[in-house]
């Protein structure tokens, strides 16, 4: 499955809005998500599969409680296949920001070609 849709679909549901990358609308509470993406398993040279590290931004005002959203975000990354996410707390001034990072593999005939 194309790494986008699968964030996509196991991002949103659990009730949150996600963007790829950047989000520049008026919602205080939402998803962004932004990966690296390393060809893996090498065969006659070429790579065969894709390896992604990805991390999943969780913005929400400061007088929120995140603990209820953080457990259904790892959950719902780690049910899409992901490996189980860590969570870095990188809030600062203008609110919260959870920042959960994990892996995700996909394979299948030549990696990159087209």
């Amino acid at each position: 499955m194309n790494v986008d849709v699968m964030l996509n679909q196991a991002l949103t549901s659990v009730g949150l809005p996600a963007y790829p990358n950047t989000y520049t609308g008026e919602q205080l509470e939402y998803l962004t998500w932004n990966y690296t993406e390393i060809p893996a398993v090498y065969a006659e040279r070429a790579p065969r599969a894709a390896r992604y590290l990805i991390q999943v931004h969780y913005y929400l005002p400061h007088k929120e409680d995140p603990s209820a959203k953080k457990q259904l975000l790892r959950n719902a990354l780690f049910n899409a296949g992901c490996t189980w996410p860590s969570i870095e707390n990188s809030s600062e001034s203008e609110g919260q920001h959870w920042v959960f990072e994990c892996e995700y593999a996909n394979g299948g005939g030549y990696y990159g070609q087209t």
